[in-house]
């Protein structure tokens, strides 16, 4: 099954590139520019992309926005999800809202990532 999603995710027709940004560190407050830097570990993947349908966003409580999107990753691409961590797609960049990994045979072959647009 692992082979059968590495090779699927692989297929440029049917998933996309995407810059997935771990968190690494916080950086220092700025009072120039009111902002603080983060500093990100920036890898380069394909993974599955799908927009939330609205049944989901409505069932969740309100931990869901239209507009979020659900990416499926390899667990071999991304190691361990984040809150902080970022998947800049094209000119977009989203912020991890959530993430799950499948649990298929004990062993984890994908991670569910809902991530919301920076800014909304």
């Amino acid at each position: 099954m692992e082979d059968d999603f590495a090779a699927l995710i692989g297929d440029t027709e049917v998933s996309v590139e995407l810059t997935y940004q771990a968190f690494s560190t916080q950086g220092t407050y700025s009072p120039t520019t009111a902002k603080r830097t983060s500093t990100f570990t920036n890898k380069v993947i394909r993974a599955f992309r799908a927009p939330l349908g609205i049944r989901e966003i409505n069932q969740s409580g309100g931990q869901y926005q239209m507009g979020d999107v659900r990416y499926l990753i390899a667990v071999a691409d991304v190691e361990k999800p984040q809150k902080n961590d970022q998947i800049r797609e094209g000119t977009e960049t989203r912020e991890v809202v959530s993430s799950l990994s499948d649990a298929i045979g004990g062993g984890s072959i994908f991670h569910s990532i809902v991530a919301r647009q920076l800014g909304k």
